[in-house]
């Protein structure tokens, strides 16, 4: 296990989109240390090393896990291939930290979170929506009673995505390698906060179909969740709109309603005061979504990278560790299970 004052390494495995984000979020934090990036494509991987200065390059993941100095992995694979490398990780005693999606299906994240188990060593999904002080102000206020008795939610992600998206990455369009479309690649943050905020779903109810992109997986989904105590929530996904919309979740309550929008995190509150009163605005939490609704911000990663490094020289869980990260997914399995047979599910635990 790293020391308290020592360097903590991380290694990359995967080099797209994701690895820009996540070394940036790392050297923001003192004392942690971006060592080593694997990729398939090795030219991928030794131009993300040439712009950011990591020392080490690696064609494979498992080369990485063997060979680098280093206390974690950073699994930024496509979705599919997320088990075999925490699998790899965990063997070799490095602890792990995973991307969104966990995995692309329940049995796969099921299987990686029993790995690290029984490896002990300390497993975190990426959810770094969680970490902004909206998204904090939020969940509180529902905890607290601020908005009153909950009883509509919504969640709403309409983003557009051009071909190239899918061109560039295929596997983002291959159900068996992404597990699925907007509700698994977009929507799942989103869905995370809201059953962050709320808890788990009972049962779920969903529609999805592929109708602007060449792809196998859905580009356009409804559904409904219904909550103990008769709460339903709401939710809209779509990679296909035009313009797209920062993506948000809304909390109706009979006191008031509250949304938070954004990957960098902005809350609104409208509360009502006193019964028969007028709606009254509160202050606002986050920043000026215009100002970055085209960049998301490091902070929030930072934010839980800090948690994660932390929790693994202190032995004690992340704040998002497997079986936490594994509920979106849990819904998101149980929205595409009623998508297929047309009728309410189970939300299964």
């Amino acid at each position: 296990m790293p020391d308290s004052h020592g360097t903590f390494r991380f290694g990359l495995v995967g080099a797209g989109v994701a690895a820009e984000i996540h070394v940036a979020a790392m050297r923001s934090i003192p004392g942690v240390e971006v060592a080593a990036v694997a990729d398939a494509d090795l030219a991928r991987a030794r131009a993300l090393a040439t712009r950011h200065g990591i020392p080490e390059v690696y064609g494979t993941g498992d080369a990485l896990i063997t060979r680098a100095a280093i206390d974690a992995v950073a699994v930024l694979t496509p979705h599919h291939l997320h088990l075999p490398v925490v699998r790899a990780a965990a063997h070799a005693g490095r602890h792990v930290l995973v991307e969104k999606a966990l995995a692309h299906t329940l049995a796969a994240a099921d299987d990686l979170i029993e790995v690290c188990r029984t490896r002990g060593v300390t497993l975190a999904g990426v959810f770094q929506n969680r970490f902004t002080p909206a998204a904090r102000a939020l969940r509180d206020a529902v905890q607290e009673g601020t908005l009153g008795r909950v009883f509509l939610a919504s969640v709403t992600v309409k983003e557009h995505r051009a071909a190239r998206y899918y061109q560039d990455s295929p596997w983002r369009g291959r159900k068996a390698e992404a597990g699925g479309g907007v509700l698994m690649i977009q929507a799942i943050h989103m869905i995370d906060l809201l059953h962050w905020i709320l808890g788990m779903p009972r049962r779920a109810v969903a529609r999805t179909g592929t109708a602007v992109h060449a792809v196998e997986v859905e580009d356009v989904a409804i559904g409904l969740l219904e909550f103990e105590g008769g709460a339903i929530a709401a939710v809209q996904a779509t990679t296909g709109a035009m313009p797209e919309q920062p993506p948000m979740v809304e909390i109706h309550g009979d006191r008031g309603t509250a949304a938070v929008s954004g990957s960098w995190g902005h809350l609104e509150f409208r509360l009502r005061t006193s019964p028969g009163a007028g709606d009254i605005p509160a202050a606002a939490v986050g920043t000026d979504p215009e100002a970055r609704r085209a960049h998301p911000s490091t902070e929030p990663y930072a934010e839980q990278i800090r948690d994660f490094v932390s929790a693994v020289r202190e032995g004690r869980p992340p704040l998002v560790d497997g079986g936490e990260a594994r509920k979106a997914l849990v819904i998101v399995d149980a929205l595409y299970r009623s998508a297929e047979i047309g009728q309410w599910v189970a939300v299964r635990p």
